[in-house]
C-alpha cells in the first residue's frame, strides 16, 4: 500500500570525466517492515518550516502536528506528533531554495541561495560538527533507528529560508 511505505529512487554520476560511473539505487522504507514497530505505531507527518537565520533551532518546532492520514477513534481524538517522544524512522527534508512565510507555497517567496544545515546530535550547528548541508533545490534523505525528533536541528548560512520536512515517525519511540 503506497501510504506504508517511503520509496526513493537515486542515480548518480561520481568521479572525474574521464572514469566516470554512474550508481543508482532505492530506498525503501515499508513501515510493516520494520523491524521494532511494524505499521502499528508509525504514522507519517508533513511540516513546512522556516529557519531563524544562522541560529539552530529544532527541525519541528510545534508539538501537537497531527499525523497524516489517520482515521479519528470512536472519541473522535487524533494522534498528534510529539517532537520529545517520537523517533524517526524515515526522514526526507527538502531546502526550497525560497525565504518567506511557511504558510505560503515554496515558490512564491524570494529566490535564496542559502544553503539548509542539518544537525542529528541536537544543540549548536557549530562548524565542522558533522552537519549535513542541502543546497537550494536540493534534498536529503535517511532511514534511521529511533534519532528522536527534538535532537534534529537546522539553521541557514545566511537569512531565513523555506524548508519541508516528511517523516515517518514512530509514535512514542522504541520501546
Amino acid at each position: 500500500m503506497a501510504v506504508d511505505r517511503a520509496t526513493v529512487n537515486v542515480s548518480a554520476s561520481l568521479l572525474p570525466d574521464n572514469i566516470k560511473v554512474t550508481v543508482g539505487g532505492t530506498t525503501i522504507y515499508d513501515m510493516s517492515d520494520d523491524p521494532d514497530t511494524g505499521s502499528n505505531n508509525n504514522h507519517w507527518v508533513h511540516y513546512r518550516g522556516i529557519t531563524d537565520g544562522a541560529t539552530a533551532r529544532d527541525l519541528v518546532i510545534i508539538n501537537d502536528i497531527q499525523y497524516m492520514n489517520q482515521s479519528i477513534d470512536y472519541d473522535d481524538t487524533a494522534v498528534e506528533m510529539n517532537e520529545t517522544n517520537d523517533d524517526v524512522r524515515f526522514i526526507l527534508i527538502k531546502n526550497s531554495g525560497y525565504t518567506g512565510s511557511r504558510y505560503q507555497e515554496s515558490s512564491t517567496g524570494t529566490v535564496s541561495t542559502s544553503d539548509l544545515y542539518v544537525g542529528l546530535s541536537g544543540g549548536d550547528l557549530a562548524a565542522n560538527s558533522g552537519t549535513i548541508i542541502i543546497g537550494p533545490n536540493e534534498c536529503w534523505f535517511a532511514k534511521l533507528r529511533g534519532e528522536q525528533m527534538e535532537d534534529i536541528n537546522c539553521a541557514s548560512s545566511s537569512g531565513n529560508l523555506l524548508y519541508d520536512v516528511f517523516a515517518i515517525l514512530d509514535v512514542g519511540g522504541v520501546a
